[in-house]
């Protein structure tokens, strides 16, 4: 079903151009709602995968975060992806949320999509955290779903304070 509406967006869209790509759904991704990978290219890092996607290309959709949401939330995470993907294959550029990305998203949504640069699935994102840390001068608070922020190397973004794990 998700291939189906791949190709339906690309030929509405971006006019059949962009190459075949393999969407899943992933268990793991949650930190965001989606993510499109590449890993051919100039642009990119060899990973040493094994068993890289067919054509370099990958969308993955996180399933513990979309799971529960509409068919609209769906639909508007893929034609996120996939303006990344335009940006790769097309105009040969790294992915961001730059001026492209956003008249891309502006011509699709003007058709009702629903793109947004940002989800607005923060309240499930939060719920999946298992590690905090709080900066001891701000009180901001970082949580994440691994441990992946290291005190003694790391620091408050938005006041340079120090950070300690919650417990």
């Amino acid at each position: 079903q998700l291939q189906e509406l791949w190709a339906k967006l690309n030929l509405r869209y971006f006019r059949g151009t962009l190459p075949a790509v393999d969407i899943e759904w992933s268990p793991r991704l949650t930190a965001s709602s989606g993510m499109f990978v590449s890993r051919i290219g100039p642009r990119t890092r060899t990973t040493g995968s094994a068993h890289p996607p067919p054509g370099g290309r990958l969308i993955r959709l996180s399933l513990p975060l979309l799971q529960r949401q509409s068919d609209q939330e769906i639909l508007s995470t893929l034609a996120h992806e996939m303006i990344h993907q335009w940006q790769f294959d097309v105009l040969k550029k790294r992915p961001n949320h730059g001026s492209d990305f956003r008249e891309k998203m502006a011509a699709m949504n003007r058709d009702g999509l629903g793109i947004t640069i940002r989800h607005d699935l923060d309240d499930a994102v939060r719920a999946l955290a298992k590690y905090a840390w709080r900066c001891l001068r701000c009180g901001r608070v970082y949580e994440r779903q691994r441990r992946t922020i290291r005190p003694r190397h790391h620091q408050c973004g938005a006041c340079r304070g120090q950070l300690r794990e919650l417990v």
